[in-house]
């Protein structure tokens, strides 16, 4: 178990945090020669984790053990998202060349193709549901249009759409596939798009494009992240070729999107955030962990090892983290 120095312990304490409060990270699973992108869970107990290498992982104790498996004829793809619609289902999607959706029933023996894509230029970048049968996958544009396909039967097949957007994607506009997570669907069927690039903005169905306080005009940085609970929404990120930096890593809005606070604090360069709370909130990046009980005005380093993604559990208060190495791991005490 990596342990918090004291200084860590003393920051947080200035934070609010009583030393019986601080978080602790736990290392569940670490040497796996794979990225891990994706991390999803339909219950809190069943955790699914995907990566590059065609690996895919599966934990029905949450987190204790896992059970590995590589698609067959998916050896060397990129799983950069998994989505858990069930304790033995899951769907995960491989990004490019050709573009792919695989889908399991029986813990990831087996999976079968539900969809796949040989346009020229096709990348997946992130996948969201809203229920157990309405899921949407977003990839980068094509001939100045977002990609967008959809799904009703709980992966079984996709549909290509075209989205009802205010706005057209900006030439250099797209999405970053660093976390699976910058896209979000609602039970109306309403999504929430980050883009970056040369544009970062959000983007809300049936809705204009709204400009985000992140680095415009710079084709490696802008938001990788988001997470949405009701009116809060909460955007990490930055430029992932300079993971130290600080600029434009971190905006939070409490309106659904009309107002935001650019605290821009985070220590580095963020791809994943998760709201525990109205002002506590959980990020990761390739600079480590990262707490704040303020909003994000001020935050604490929890680890200082690298990791892509996240998933909060609110019921059982844990939060999972997925990065390279094959790292998994358990942050408790939130």
């Amino acid at each position: 178990m990596h342990r918090i120095t004291l200084s860590c312990m003393l920051f947080l304490t200035s934070l609010g945090y009583g030393l019986s409060q601080t978080p602790v990270l736990h290392i569940l699973e670490s040497g796996k020669a794979t990225n891990l992108r994706g991390v999803s869970s339909h219950d809190g107990k069943s955790i699914w984790v995907s990566g590059s290498s065609g690996q895919t992982g599966l934990s029905k104790d949450s987190g204790k053990t896992w059970v590995w498996h590589i698609p067959k004829g998916y050896e060397k793809r990129d799983f950069r998202d998994i989505a858990a619609l069930g304790e033995d289902a899951a769907v995960t999607i491989a990004v490019d060349t050709p573009a792919v959706i695989l889908k399991t029933t029986d813990g990831g023996r087996h999976w079968r193709q539900v969809y796949k894509n040989n346009r020229p230029g096709m990348f997946l970048d992130a996948m969201d549901f809203a229920d157990h049968y309405n899921g949407v996958v977003v990839g980068d544009p094509i001939d100045g249009q977002i990609f967008l396909a959809k799904t009703t039967n709980a992966g079984d097949s996709w549909q290509s759409f075209t989205p009802d957007l205010k706005d057209s994607i900006a030439s250099g506009e797209a999405f970053f596939a660093a976390s699976g997570s910058n896209i979000h669907l609602q039970n109306d069927g309403v999504f929430l798009l980050s883009s970056g690039g040369a544009r970062s903005r959000l983007w809300k169905s049936h809705q204009s494009a709204t400009l985000l306080p992140f680095q415009q005009d710079n084709l490696t940085a802008g938001p990788n992240g988001m997470d949405v609970k009701g009116n809060i929404i909460a955007i990490a990120g930055g430029n992932y070729t300079q993971p130290g930096s600080t600029d434009s890593s971190y905006a939070i809005s409490y309106d659904g999107g009309q107002h935001w606070k650019p605290y821009n604090k985070l220590p580095g360069y963020g791809s994943a955030v998760a709201i525990i709370s109205d002002s506590v909130l959980v990020a990761c990046g390739l600079k480590g962990v990262w707490l704040t009980k303020n909003g994000g005005k001020t935050w604490a380093t929890i680890d200082a090892r690298p990791f892509n993604a996240l998933l909060y559990i609110p019921r059982s208060k844990k939060l999972f983290l997925a990065g390279p190495n094959g790292t998994i791991a358990l942050l408790e005490g939130l």
